[in-house]
């Protein structure tokens, strides 16, 4: 069941600041992908990719 956070970002309503920023580009499908997660499923995976970050930066420095 979609809500209606992401009902409204699938269809912005027109001259919105989302109708703005899709038309100037901007992947909305991804910021959905993250609302549907829970706020520690967001924590988790943004831990998950600041290690990753960390190991390409030190094989970086090597």
């Amino acid at each position: 069941m979609k809500s209606l956070s992401e009902e409204r970002l699938r269809n912005p309503p027109p001259d919105s600041a989302i109708a703005r920023a899709r038309d100037f580009g901007i992947d909305l499908t991804l910021l959905i992908e993250r609302l549907r997660l829970t706020p520690e499923e967001r924590v988790l995976r943004l831990q998950r990719e600041m290690m990753a970050f960390d190991q390409i930066r030190g094989k970086a420095k090597k």
